[in-house]
């Protein structure tokens, strides 16, 4: 490890021990938000507490449009193996020795540092990858996040602070460059733009697509997601392993899987690649079996992605968390492999 990066590690270290003594888990539960406006970064960080409810302590930061994730697990609808799908955020946690990584445990034995009971560790949580430990560059932003969580957690406990957390308000910090100072106020929650990938079809499809008698035929389509196997050899240069992304066309009455494949990501050159392929293999099958009454797919990002086409082919789009045949699937391989 290069001198900076252990001085980097060794600040962050010192600040999330800081955190630990005030014990803010024991204040504010994991959708009481404090959001940074970080100006040099030219972002928002927003902090969510794990731990109020006794269950493992930690502070999530959430950069920009990542927060939404938070929301999505949140609902507590989707199935247990999918919910690496919705989780996009760096952690700082305070876990015992066997919960924290090998990984992270080498980085502590590295930096010359102890713990006995509670270790403090950092993990990345990135869709696609297994949990890992964060790089240098996370180690910065965590240094920022952080330091500043603490000045607004201070504004709650010492300074009275108040902010309406079960009525939608949240803790916002920001430089005032003409006061030349730090505000710390309360604020309706403000979330980013979520953005969406959409595929538009020329009016041709249309006209040709309605020529093809419509079924009763209820599909399920998951194309987006990615399904947690780890693959000895599917490791980045970084030593992070990434999962295969599961595309699945299902019969939702029957269970009947109509295809199935397990993609590796490096097979395409770009994701835009993967998804346009993915879809003329749905509308493939229309054109061999009919237009489908309608559609269910997991959450409103493969929605997007399919509803103009649907639109045009008049097929009915429904969000489920729980895909009924597609995640019955996925549980009979789960019960074979034990």
């Amino acid at each position: 490890m290069k001198l900076a990066d252990k001085k980097l590690w060794l600040e962050l270290y010192d600040v999330a021990d800081t955190i630990q003594k005030i014990e803010p888990w024991k204040y504010l539960w994991d959708m009481d938000l404090l959001a940074y406006v970080c100006q040099p970064m030219d972002e928002i960080f927003y902090c969510s507490v794990m731990g109020h409810g006794g269950m493992h302590k930690a502070i999530a930061v959430y950069q920009g449009e990542q927060i939404h994730s938070l929301f999505e697990l949140a609902k507590e609808q989707y199935p247990d193996y999918e919910l690496i799908n919705y989780q996009n955020c760096i952690t700082c946690n305070f876990l015992s020795r066997q919960q924290t990584l090998p990984q992270n445990r080498e980085i502590i034995k590295e930096l010359g540092l102890s713990f006995r009971g509670i270790w403090i560790s950092f993990e990345n949580y990135e869709k696609g990858y297994e949990p890992s430990p964060i790089n240098i560059n996370q180690v910065k932003i965590m240094i920022e996040a952080l330091k500043n969580f603490y000045m607004m957690f201070r504004a709650i406990i010492e300074k009275g602070l108040k902010v309406d957390f079960e009525n939608g308000q949240m803790l916002v910090r920001r430089y005032d460059k003409e006061r030349k100072l730090f505000l710390n106020y309360p604020a309706p929650l403000i979330l980013p733009e979520k953005h969406f990938y959409t595929i538009r079809i020329e009016s041709e499809f249309e006209k040709n697509i309605m020529k093809l008698p419509q079924t009763e035929m209820e599909l399920e389509y998951e194309f987006l997601n990615y399904v947690p196997i780890r693959i000895s050899d599917k490791k980045e240069q970084d030593g992070r392993y990434y999962y295969p992304i599961s595309r699945l066309i299902a019969e939702r009455k029957s269970g009947f899987i109509i295809s199935h494949d397990l993609i590796d990501k490096n097979d395409y050159k770009n994701k835009d690649d993967y998804v346009l392929e993915s879809v003329e293999l749905l509308i493939n099958y229309f054109y061999k079996i009919g237009r489908p009454k309608s559609i269910y797919v997991r959450d409103e990002e493969t929605k997007m992605c399919l509803k103009d086409i649907l639109d045009k082919a008049k097929i009915k789009i429904i969000v489920k968390p729980k895909l009924k045949a597609i995640d019955e699937f996925y549980y009979t391989l789960g019960k074979m492999k034990m």
